[in-house]
């Protein structure tokens, strides 16, 4: 039996206890955030009207489809195993975790640092440039550190999780490309153009390997980060790692670069802020050659494609979700198509 707290068990004193508040107050315990796959609640312990502390408590979600696909692919293990285990060694700045805990049964709770109240910025309105450097420095501050890590790279919830989901992904995602262009038939046609030519590459996509493996956080988009936190004395924070994995490093920059600005700034502007980022990383002691950089990068915008097209088909239908997925992938097709991210991969495979 789990002992685990639920929405429905969790108690201002367990809570209190944890986070080195006072006992014999209430608690009062409001839904926040709009994820699809887990579900978050901002934890208020009272003393009268007066909130006296307050966190952020994640758990499983309570949408079957969602808990089931959370399930298949680890995503509550992968998130809970990095706030254990990776978050206290990396530079880029993570709610502190005051309680992480998952059982045999897939059961979770973190307990998570209230940041509140953070800039709102929209994942459609997008981010400013100098927002967009501060969330570039905060990937080179996961990734540098993790570059080559082979022993971090061999933990279950890292590489052996890759290694375990990948005959899953390889049978099922041919379906779920098929799915989503039968449910979106109707999509903006550069949109269908993107997925039907990934589709038909989705092995050499899987197949590529980076010189520089690291850690990634897998969704780094603005619905998943923090600006001006806590009334702007945190500048970022990043939450929401249940994607973590080992990739290439260029996979959450294009993700973060398509999916956080629009595509004509990417367009204009994506090659400058890559340079930004290589600076970082040469700053942080490990440098990568900007050619090199630059056709990976073109590869990896394709990352948005790999990502919410599966996503759009097998989490929670919802009309913001519907508008999020499609909006992302428009900013990708406009991208792709710019850096001939398709012919990038084939001329990869080929060489």
């Amino acid at each position: 039996m789990s002992t685990i707290p639920t929405w429905e068990t969790i108690t201002a004193d367990w809570v209190a206890e944890h986070i080195e508040a006072p006992r014999g107050l209430g608690i009062r315990l409001t839904p926040v955030g709009t994820g699809q796959v887990a579900e978050c609640r901002r934890v208020e312990l009272l003393d009268g009207n007066s909130v006296v502390a307050s966190v952020v408590a994640k758990g499983p979600s309570s949408d079957p489809t969602s808990a089931t696909t959370a399930a298949a692919q680890h995503l509550y293990l992968r998130e809970t195993s990095f706030y254990r285990e990776l978050a206290p060694s990396i530079g880029t700045p993570t709610p502190t975790c005051f309680f992480v805990e998952r059982d045999n049964d897939d059961n979770f709770l973190l307990l998570l640092d209230d940041l509140s109240p953070a800039e709102p910025i929209d994942q459609f309105s997008g981010l400013s440039h100098d927002q967009a450097r501060v969330g570039l420095t905060a990937l080179a501050q996961l990734h540098v550190p993790t570059t080559n890590d082979h022993r971090l790279f061999e933990r279950d919830w890292l590489g052996g999780t890759k290694v375990a989901l990948a005959p899953l992904y390889q049978a099922i995602l041919p379906g779920l490309f098929a799915t989503f262009l039968d449910r979106y038939h109707d999509a903006n046609g550069d949109i269908l153009s993107l997925v039907r030519g990934f589709t038909q590459r989705l092995g050499l996509f899987s197949a590529q390997q980076s010189n520089y493996p690291c850690v990634v956080h897998g969704d780094f988009r603005t619905d998943n980060l923090l600006f001006g936190a806590r009334g702007g004395e945190v500048p970022l924070a990043v939450v929401d790692w249940q994607t973590v994995s080992v990739s290439s490093p260029f996979l959450d920059v294009a993700y973060f670069l398509i999916t956080s600005l629009s595509p004509d700034v990417v367009v204009r502007d994506g090659l400058d802020l890559l340079d930004f980022y290589l600076d970082e990383r040469r700053r942080l002691g490990s440098p990568i050659p900007q050619q090199e950089a630059r056709a990976e990068l073109a590869r990896y915008a394709l990352q948005p494609v790999a990502m919410l097209v599966p996503a759009a088909v097998i989490v929670e239908r919802t009309e913001r979700g519907d508008r999020m997925f499609l909006e992302m992938l428009r900013r990708a097709s406009v991208v792709c198509q710019s850096w001939d991210s398709l012919g990038e991969l084939d001329r990869h495979a080929a060489a």
